[in-house]
């Protein structure tokens, strides 16, 4: 995709800093990263989402990300290593081009994802949570 700053690494045009690179996959040192270690690993080819990958390279990218992951929690010595992704504007996906975000995480480094997820929590009742539920029984 033509103003897609993640195309423009893929192609070059963009310099980065390669951690892993197949056929497929591209992964990358963040340049904005919320850690030390931060990674993003994507597709080389364009899908917005994850609504809009193929499941065989999403499976691919987890692997990768697997891989990435435990590289990191060793070299780190890390405590753990959180892996995730966005989708969307309500998501907070702020690139448009599928990725994934693998980041090592030590006690001791100010991130606090789950106060702030915490902090947000939602409580539904029995009819709620047997609507959901309703709603994902195809999978």
């Amino acid at each position: 995709m033509e103003g897609c700053i993640f195309c423009k690494i893929i192609r070059g045009e963009i310099p980065c800093y390669k951690v892993y690179e197949s056929e497929d996959v591209l992964a990358f040192l963040d340049i904005n990263p919320i850690n030390r270690g931060h990674v993003l690993v994507i597709p080389k080819e364009h899908y917005k989402d994850v609504f809009e990958i193929k499941e065989d390279l999403l499976v691919e990218i987890v692997k990768v990300s697997k891989r990435i992951a435990t590289r990191l929690k060793d070299f780190y010595l890390a405590d753990g290593v959180d892996i995730f992704q966005a989708n969307g504007e309500a998501g907070e996906q702020t690139v448009f081009h599928y990725h994934m975000h693998v980041i090592p995480r030590s006690k001791d480094d100010d991130i606090d994802f789950s106060k702030m997820m915490m902090g947000l929590v939602k409580k539904l009742n029995k009819n709620e949570f047997e609507e959901i539920k309703k709603a994902l029984e195809f999978i």
